[in-house]
């Protein structure tokens, strides 16, 4: 272990110690603690770390906190109080999606100390953010930057972090809110329409058991609106073949075959019931005898009694397309286009929130709210047929 600032070896006991420095007391003078004894610089780092965590930060005659709280480094305050903390506010997976970004794209403050971090700073490291490839950038021959979108998403993350340490009084303001967003253009979704998806998946036609659980799975998709991972984890015991209708309660997490697990669905509007209709629910009807033929299954699109990866659906979404030529679209597209099918058959905007258990109304339309143009068409045409 290389010399560490705040470590010092004793030259006649050979002994370490620290000496921590905690700001200036109301005269001015510089405030500072030691504690000797240690046997190693480890042991010395370790108490010193201990010490400035579990300090007693008291309030000077000014009433306002002592600036030594501030000396504690971004890494030190995220390691040692932020991550035991954020792990219990927030969902499994949203925790491990935070994760790489808190420690991979973060690692810019690491060295700074809290109070050190300004508004200037964090543009220079935005500006730099900018500038950066994607990860996806070396598969491809001309090299593409960070999304703007992506960078402002880091941003909240960097946010999350120093909102928390100005609320255990770290820091008197967050520096991030004096930086602004990026400027995104709203990009609209993409979607197939209801020929497009029928000439895709008419690749499927095959009646082999593959192609039967394949074209059920997209149906599902289409027809439903329903998320992978809420299609993965449905359950039989989550499907009425009378009423028609399926219950969403949970959605399936997967990393890979042997890691995988089931949470709660996004939001709480994503519990839901939804209507699927008598075609739908007679073709649900027909394949569960097919794997009742196979054996005996807990959810409805299994086929060997493990969960089949997202990615697999994706790709062979992505090779009906094209074999098909129709223009390619993401799986999670499907979802898309079962809102433009339900805006083209002129399905209220509120209807369409509680069906895809959106958070918000303010979500759909800002999201939709472009598919809702040829409705105006037939509204206006509905005007003009009245009008004398």
């Amino acid at each position: 272990m290389g010399k560490i600032k705040s470590l010092y070896q004793d030259k006649k006991t050979k002994k370490w110690y620290f000496r921590a420095y905690l700001g200036k007391d109301s005269n001015g003078k510089r405030i500072q603690k030691t504690r000797r004894g240690f046997s190693t610089q480890r042991e010395a780092k370790i108490a010193y770390d201990k010490f400035m965590l579990s300090y007693n930060f008291k309030e000077s005659s000014t009433n306002k906190k002592e600036p030594c709280k501030g000396h504690l480094t971004f890494e030190e305050f995220y390691k040692n109080r932020f991550v035991k903390w954020y792990e219990r506010q927030v969902k499994r997976q949203t925790f491990e999606n935070a994760k790489f970004i808190f420690e991979k794209k973060l690692i810019f403050f690491y060295h700074y100390r809290l109070i050190d971090i300004t508004a200037e700073i964090i543009e220079d490291w935005i500006f730099e953010l900018s500038q950066m490839t994607s990860r996806n950038s070396r598969l491809k021959r001309e090299k593409s930057v960070l999304s703007k979108s992506y960078i402002n998403r880091i941003r909240g993350h960097l946010k999350i972090v120093m909102d928390r340490a100005e609320k255990e009084g770290f820091i008197e303001k967050n520096p991030v809110l004096d930086v602004s967003y990026l400027s995104v253009e709203n990009k609209k979704v993409s979607f197939w329409e209801l020929d497009d998806f029928k000439k895709a998946i008419s690749y499927f036609n095959g009646k082999s058991l593959q192609n039967e659980h394949r074209k059920l799975v997209f149906e599902l998709l289409f027809y439903t609106g329903l998320r992978i991972g809420e299609l993965s984890a449905l359950s039989w015991s989550n499907v009425d073949l009378k009423k028609n209708q399926i219950t969403v309660e949970k959605t399936l997490v997967y990393s890979k075959k042997e890691s995988w697990y089931f949470s709660t669905p996004k939001t709480k509007n994503a519990y839901r019931t939804i209507a699927i209709g008598k075609m739908l629910s007679r073709k649900l009807e027909e394949w569960k005898q097919l794997q009742m033929m196979i054996g005996s299954f807990e959810f409805v699109i299994q086929l060997d009694g493990t969960f089949t990866p997202p990615y697999s659906f994706a790709n062979w979404l992505k090779e009906a397309a094209v074999k098909s030529k129709v223009s390619p679209i993401k799986l999670h597209s499907l979802r898309h286009s079962h809102v433009a099918f339900l805006i083209e058959q002129n399905v209220q905007p509120l209807a369409i929130m509680e069906r895809m258990g959106h958070s918000n109304i303010q979500f759909t339309l800002g999201t939709y709210g472009h598919l809702y143009a040829k409705s105006d068409c037939r509204i206006i045409d509905a005007i003009d047929a009245f009008q004398v």
